[in-house]
């Protein structure tokens, strides 16, 4: 046989097997890190946020009944109204457009996460369910005829979701490590960027799981329709 060939050989085999040691170390340090996170305990904020969280799809029944049973303090004219309206609609539009990625994930009340998305509107922000969820209530306090009231549900609904968005992110951390540390650095969390800053991963658009996680949320925009009109009626 070649001497030649053998110390070739020789040679790439022992390139190989550094190639290999230096891959395990890396993924070792990637998993010595998210078990050093994981075993790490929650922030005193992240506990009221976990608590919060759980407890988020109740937020908007007090609401609903603030807006029915108090006397509106003005009657919005046209442009406040249709202003109003159309901020809850293109409310609705983003989370649509959020749940046709991320599905009925999003429902959920327990610390497990799937997988990382970043896709569709969580190219440009990382909580567009919850930016659309304060948007959608403060208009709705402006087009049942509330000034004040309107400015107290911005005011509780952003510390809600600051609480609740400091567990998630912890938790995302956890699982995800530095792939979510780094989507972290790029997007922003509440103002959308101008331009999409990441990415995106291989999820596609459903409008049928989007229709199927949203149906508790047109219940609820349905209701809220009812109730608009029964008071401006009466």
């Amino acid at each position: 046989m070649n001497p030649e060939y053998n110390e070739g050989e020789k040679i790439r085999q022992e390139k190989a097997q550094k190639s290999s040691l230096r891959k395990d170390a890396c993924l070792w340090d990637s998993v010595a890190m998210v078990s050093e996170v994981a075993a790490s305990p929650y922030s005193s904020v992240a506990k009221i946020g976990r608590t919060w969280f759980r407890f988020r799809g109740f937020f908007p029944v007090p609401l609903f009944l603030l807006l029915v049973i108090l006397p509106p303090n003005f009657t919005p004219n046209l442009f406040q109204t249709l202003a109003a309206l159309t901020g809850i609609l293109l409310s609705e539009a983003l989370r649509i457009w959020s749940v046709g990625y991320a599905g009925s994930a999003t429902r959920t009340r327990g610390d497990s996460v799937p997988q990382l998305i970043h896709a569709g509107p969580y190219r440009y922000v990382r909580n567009p369910l919850y930016v659309a969820n304060i948007v959608m209530y403060t208009c709705a306090g402006v087009a049942f005829g509330f000034s004040g009231l309107s400015v107290l549900i911005f005011l509780v609904s952003a510390v809600e979701y600051i609480f609740i968005v400091a567990f998630e992110e912890e938790t995302l951390l956890r699982i995800f490590g530095s792939a979510y540390d780094n989507y972290c650095e790029k997007v922003p969390r509440w103002f959308p960027s101008s331009t999409p800053k990441v990415e995106a991963t291989e999820h596609c658009f459903s409008m049928e799981r989007a229709l199927r996680s949203e149906r508790s949320t047109f219940l609820a925009l349905s209701m809220m329709a009812v109730l608009l009109i029964l008071k401006k009626a009466f």
